[in-house]
């Protein structure tokens, strides 16, 4: 029991014990600050931009690296995303489905519970399992065996109709699960068989899933209340993900759609942790 033993592998390549954990992401304020040094770039000319950079720390080599990156994406899909202008891209995956690529600089609180309303939307309006991955930078939306390409309008809602998306949807995400079994566990609801040994967390998983089965039923359970109240506060930032809304009605951001032929430089950075979300999500 106190002992590990171990047994050479030849051929094979050492790797790193790692963990692959979740983290708040990028507040809606840097994500605004993020984009409007973008557009700020995208205005200026090669030498004032690559001087631009340079002033705000970058050596040469990143600056050439990061002004190449901008470029290429501007020729694959005609614009950069900022905090002005949302970049809706479309293109067919390796299998033939619809890929769905948002890129929104505006941080993982607010593209998270976007992400959730999108793929209920999408669901709704196809009829089929949408999935989907959110990051700092935008969401990707897959959607299978669909022929109709999806239109820039799927991203657009109604400031009032937020809120009771993301609502309707965050029950039944990973996120609540996890969330309610560490509410769970600080009001003394998981107690330990043995106050001396640790619980694996596979069996504090599945004693939380069991509980939150019967939980879910009653709608005012108080650890159910105080799990969706530290999701919609102080996960997710709604009130950012409103005003986008209501920017995005009045114009003040602007929605371009694009359809490309393989996925952009943006997409290409997005579908990797698209990736990653699938590689790493079961145990």
């Amino acid at each position: 029991h106190d002992k590990v033993l171990v047994t050479p592998a030849p051929g094979q390549p050492g790797k790193l014990p790692f963990w692959k954990g979740d983290s708040l992401g990028r507040p809606a304020e840097l994500g605004r600050a993020v984009g409007e040094f973008v557009r700020e770039l995208g205005r200026l000319g090669p030498q004032q931009a690559r001087a631009r950079v340079i002033a705000a720390g970058l050596d040469a080599w990143a600056a050439d690296n990061l002004l190449t990156y901008l470029d290429e994406q501007r020729e694959a899909t005609g614009t950069l995303p900022d905090d002005r202008t949302i970049l809706v891209e479309r293109f067919r995956d390796e299998l033939g489905d619809w890929r769905l690529a948002i890129h929104s600089p505006f941080g993982a609180q607010v593209n998270q519970p976007w992400a959730l309303a999108l793929t209920a939307r999408l669901r709704e309006s196809y009829g089929v399992d949408v999935q989907s991955m959110h990051s700092d930078d935008g969401i990707v939306l897959r959607l299978p065996e669909t022929e109709e390409a999806p239109t820039g309008s799927v991203a657009v809602f109604d400031p009032a109709d937020v809120e009771p998306a993301v609502q309707a949807e965050v029950g039944g995400s990973a996120l609540f699960a996890s969330r309610f079994r560490e509410c769970a566990a600080r009001a003394l609801l998981l107690p330990r068989r043995n106050p001396t040994r640790r619980t694996p967390l596979w069996q504090q998983r599945q004693r939380s899933a069991q509980l939150l089965s019967v939980a879910a039923q009653y709608g005012s359970f108080p650890v159910v209340l105080e799990t969706m109240r530290e999701v919609l506060q102080d996960v997710y930032d709604l009130p950012a993900l409103t005003e986008l809304a209501k920017q995005i009605e009045s114009r003040r951001i602007r929605i371009v759609e694009t359809e490309t032929e393989q996925a952009s430089p943006f997409a290409r950075s997005l579908l990797f942790g698209y990736v990653a979300a699938f590689m790493y999500e079961g145990d």
